[in-house]
């Protein structure tokens, strides 16, 4: 929701951490909001040049982020636009 509203010419990052909500467990509303950080995402990648970071913050298998991440932010994933990242506890 926040990203929605920047208007700063100053922005110069964007980082999320993932948690365990996994692709098929989150509801149509849950979805639809991914969907939207999607396309947010790509926006800000289009018009002023930021890569997203996604940090793994689950402690998910590498193969399990990437999956998960593709299955959320489809777009962005396929277009290479953004950086996933594994936290260490």
């Amino acid at each position: 929701m926040a990203l929605r509203t920047v208007k700063s010419r100053n922005l110069e990052s964007i980082t999320i951490a993932m948690d365990d909500n996994l692709p098929g467990t989150v509801d149509d509303e849950v979805h639809r909001e991914w969907k939207n950080l999607d396309r947010l995402f790509v926006q800000f990648w289009t018009s002023h040049s930021i890569r997203p970071q996604v940090m793994n913050a689950a402690g998910w298998r590498e193969e399990s982020f990437k999956g998960n991440a593709q299955q959320l932010l489809p777009e962005s994933m396929r277009r290479g636009i953004v950086d996933l990242v594994e936290v260490s506890f």
